[in-house]
């Protein structure tokens, strides 16, 4: 959900891109699984937006913030998607937008960081720190003076706390999330 998010990870990849702004890559990915009636049900966003900025010298000053359409939430069940849209849950009538607002970024590694910030959902909003890894960090082939940078991120969150009360406790309320973050520099 959160989208996400959680992009600034470039950070956490050696290279030579300095003050940079990258832009969200279409192949980005946000998912959250919610166990249900004995399986997983997977819910998707695949409406993304958000601003990202790093100077790799200075990571400190990073500054992002991510946004997904709440209302553009997808299982590939019509019922299910009405259900998980609903007031119950995701309220996306009220609260259209889930966001993500970065406040710090530690490396753990030369390939991990921990990504921490605050989650806005159905208006309430909450800390979150996203465990982060290098998928690709490389520049592009057709232009070797911009850079492609993919990270995965893990993290739970406990959808009570943002006022998301529906089915519980026969649908989880603590959910894992699970971004595959792709960016490009401009």
């Amino acid at each position: 959900m959160l989208l996400r998010v959680f992009i600034v990870l470039a950070l956490v990849a050696p290279g030579s891109v300095w003050a940079a702004t990258w832009r969200l890559d279409p192949g980005t990915t946000v998912a959250v699984d919610v166990p249900w009636t004995g399986g997983v049900a997977e819910v998707r966003f695949p409406r993304l937006s958000g601003t990202i900025e790093f100077d790799e010298r200075r990571p400190e000053t990073a500054k992002a913030r991510i946004g997904v359409s709440a209302g553009a939430a997808e299982t590939g069940l019509g019922l299910v998607d009405a259900l998980v849209r609903s007031r119950d849950y995701l309220d996306t009538a009220q609260f259209p937008e889930i966001t993500f607002e970065l406040e710090r970024l530690t490396r753990t590694s030369a390939q991990t960081a921990d990504v921490a910030g605050r989650i806005t959902l159905r208006g309430v909003t909450r800390p979150v720190e996203f465990k982060a890894r290098v998928v690709r960090y490389a520049p592009m082939k057709d232009d070797p003076d911009r850079f492609e940078a993919g990270f995965d991120l893990e993290t739970t969150i406990d959808r009570t706390e943002f006022g998301s009360l529906g089915g519980v406790p026969q649908i989880a309320a603590v959910l894992p999330v699970r971004i595959r973050l792709l960016m490009t520099s401009q």
